[in-house]
């Protein structure tokens, strides 16, 4: 006889305490990098050991919002989830800082046309992402088909 191989029951998430972890860690790292004292840090700081200018009275709470970011990513590599592409676009490649428009990231579109670019550039080390405008192209997760997500409708 062999092993029976167990059916996913519908409405049960596997690794929901995982999942709920992440998505606590993804929001303490945007309201931290939203908050006033964020936006203080220079880039020619060591990383990590960010220093508010002279005349600042608020810390600065990047480093912290960069912790948490960073931090999600380790605990979603480590437990073999993957994140959605919408929470890996909000995050900096590099230095893992979380990209708010306008606090931490400067956004911008470039190219006429069918290359139109959204280029985001995250105002912490530099880093550019770039990616493709294309009206018609929906991600895999936005789509009905997509049986891990439930939509409100169904």
């Amino acid at each position: 006889m062999g092993k029976r191989t167990r059916e996913p029951q519908p409405g049960v998430l596997p690794n929901r305490e995982l999942f709920q972890r992440l998505n606590f860690l993804l929001q303490s790292s945007q309201f931290f990098a939203s908050l006033p004292g964020a936006s203080h840090t220079h880039s020619s700081v060591a990383e990590g050991a960010a220093v508010a200018p002279p005349g600042c009275a608020d810390p600065p709470l990047l480093p912290l919002a960069r912790f948490y970011a960073k931090e999600m990513r380790q605990v979603a590599q480590k437990s073999v989830l993957r994140l959605s592409p919408h929470v890996k676009r909000g995050i900096c490649q590099v230095c893992s800082s979380p990209l708010v428009p306008g606090v931490s990231a400067a956004v911008r579109v470039k190219g006429k046309g069918r290359g139109q670019r959204v280029l985001t550039t995250c105002t912490y080390c530099g880093h550019q992402a770039r990616l493709m405008v294309n009206s018609n192209h929906v991600l895999f997760v936005d789509r009905p088909e997509h049986g891990t997500i439930r939509h409100p409708a169904d």
